[in-house]
């Protein structure tokens, strides 16, 4: 029977009608699925009765036997009697197979109906399922109308965008040679404004009397000293390097410091840079936006002989042309900068960075280098006073050293993100990363081209072969801390030497092959975190500047 058939129906007011026709057309359609079943229960009572009245015939011919009755009747009887009970087995089976059928045709019904149910919630959830694709594809369909509307909108837009970036770019290359223009009228002007300072220059330029006796007396002391002096191949070697140099550049040998021979404010603010011009000259940077130049001699008696002005925001990095009659400066106000130091002239000015340039050096005799906060580096041709070729490392640039130290068109760089990245100026990726294990805060590069030292903020430096990039030494001492992120180290000119400023005011020096802590100067030193270093030519001397305006002279 299935369940639709046993469902009773409802039909509102004749409700109690309709369940007692149902019951009836219920049973109706019970007898007849069972109406065979019933056949043979009618053939089995009709057996019984059968039986039953040929019992009592059987009781009666008994004692019709008994009185004499006939043998055949009786024999027929029995014949009938055996005859009704083997159609009584047989209906036995018969009923006995029946109900076997029926139960197992129960069994599959009620299988059968569990698996409509089951398909039945399958269906369902089909259908559910179709019904929310079908909301789907609607809302893909109305999507993808809405994007290809935005398209067509966003491909009208971006043509009038190009066409605005073409006049743009025309105003941009106009607006470029009138800053060209200014350039050159800001420069002429800084120009009048130091000439009343020339006077001052030429007479200070004038060495008197005394200092050149003292100085003809020094180059007879030196001249004597190197030909009574039994020099090793290396000594031999530097002098020959040095050949051409002033005699108050020669390298005499590398000594320790020991005390601060003179001590100064130099710039108003942070000392961003100090920078050996000769023997007795340097410059130093800070955050006033001045670089000013100094004298000063073995006794610590200095004299401020000039300044250079032109910069809007602090100085951040210095370096000089192989000549040392130009000198370079990079700022926090995103540009670059060239002076004539003989007569304190603004030359150039490079604008291009779109945040502040942290460090700037001569790449070749007319280009220079430059790294910035804008995490580019651009390599700038200093007659023409434009950007030749820009590189992109992903990381902004702390420190860099350009070809007048390491020859060809190879440059470094130092980055935020602890590596030190090799170029060759031809090509736009560099071709070796060497990762260190802090920000690389400053480079330093020997007088040999042939290592290099790099200080980084976990607090230590690394001197590096770089021929194989392989770090050869590693140098830290228990206060040492790295005094900031563009703090800067220094390698002696006779290379026996490390040295760096400390966030508590000392001065470390590390003996660069035995990596031996030499001195921690710190007496009568500064009082601030040390910035910046610079060891003198001749390696007697070592200058550093400090945050509170301050330059010490170590002797």
């Amino acid at each position: 029977m299935s369940s639709d058939e046993c469902q009773p129906t409802t039909s509102g007011i004749s409700g109690s009608i309709d369940y007692r026709m149902e019951i009836l057309r219920l049973l109706e359609v019970r007898d007849q699925k069972h109406a065979f079943i019933e056949g043979i229960f009618r053939n089995y009572s009709k057996m019984i009765d059968t039986l039953s009245k040929t019992r009592i015939s059987r009781v009666s011919n008994r004692s019709f036997d008994e009185t004499g009755g006939g043998s055949d009747e009786i024999r027929k009887l029995r014949d009938e009697i055996s005859e009704v009970y083997k159609k009584k087995s047989k209906n036995d089976q018969e009923l006995i197979d029946a109900n076997r059928r029926l139960a197992e045709c129960e069994r599959n019904l009620n299988a059968i109906t569990e698996e409509r149910d089951k398909l039945k919630l399958d269906l369902e959830k089909m259908c559910a399922r179709i019904a929310q694709q079908e909301l789907l594809v609607k809302q893909t369909l109305d999507d993808n109308q809405n994007m290809r509307d935005e398209m067509i909108a966003l491909k009208t837009t971006c043509d009038a965008l190009t066409r605005r970036k073409m006049e743009w770019e025309e105003e941009r290359i106009a607006l470029l040679n009138k800053i060209r223009e200014l350039n050159e009228k800001y420069a002429e002007f800084f120009n009048r404004e130091e000439s009343s300072f020339s006077a001052h220059i030429l007479l200070v330029t004038k060495v008197d009397d005394q200092e050149e006796r003292r100085r003809i007396k020094i180059q007879e002391e030196i001249t004597k000293a190197i030909q009574d002096t039994s020099r090793d191949e290396r000594t031999n070697s530097l002098l020959q390097q040095q050949e051409n140099i002033p005699i108050g550049d020669v390298l005499l040998g590398d000594v320790v410091p020991s005390q601060v021979l003179a001590k100064f404010d130099s710039n108003d603010g942070e000392v961003n840079d100090v920078l050996w011009l000769s023997g007795e000259t340097f410059a130093s940077a800070g955050s006033d936006r001045r670089i000013r130049i100094w004298r000063i001699d073995s006794q610590g008696r200095y004299q401020k002989l000039c300044s250079l002005s032109g910069a809007n925001q602090a100085v951040t990095r210095l370096d000089y042309d192989k000549d040392k009659h130009v000198l370079l400066g990079s700022s926090n106000d995103n540009m670059c900068r060239l002076w004539n130091v003989d007569n304190q002239r603004l030359l150039t000015t490079l604008s291009g960075h779109t945040d502040k340039v942290s460090c700037a050096r001569y790449h070749q005799s007319h280009n220079i280098v430059s790294g910035s906060y804008d995490r580019c580096i651009k390599l700038w041709d200093i007659h023409n006073q434009r950007c030749t070729k820009s590189y992109f490392p992903g990381s902004i640039v702390l420190d860099i050293i350009g070809r007048q130290s390491l020859g060809g068109a190879a440059f470094i760089s130092a980055h935020f993100d602890k590596k030190i990245r090799f170029w060759d100026g031809r090509n736009s990726e560099p071709f070796k990363i060497v990762e260190m294990s802090g920000k690389v805060t400053s480079l330093a590069l020997s007088s040999d081209g042939l290592q290099l030292l790099a200080s980084t903020r976990d607090d230590t430096l690394s001197l590096i072969d770089i021929r194989n990039y392989h770090i050869l030494h590693i140098y830290s001492a228990e206060q040492y801390r790295t005094s900031g992120d563009l703090a800067r180290c220094v390698i002696s000119p006779g290379q026996d030497y490390v040295a760096a400023g400390s966030a508590d005011g000392h001065v470390y020096v590390w003996n660069s092959q035995t990596t031996r802590l030499e001195k921690i100067l710190a007496k009568g030193g500064h009082e601030s975190a040390v910035l910046c270093l610079s060891w003198c030519p001749t390696g007697v001397g070592l200058l550093s500047g400090d945050k509170i305006k301050r330059v010490c002279y170590w002797h």
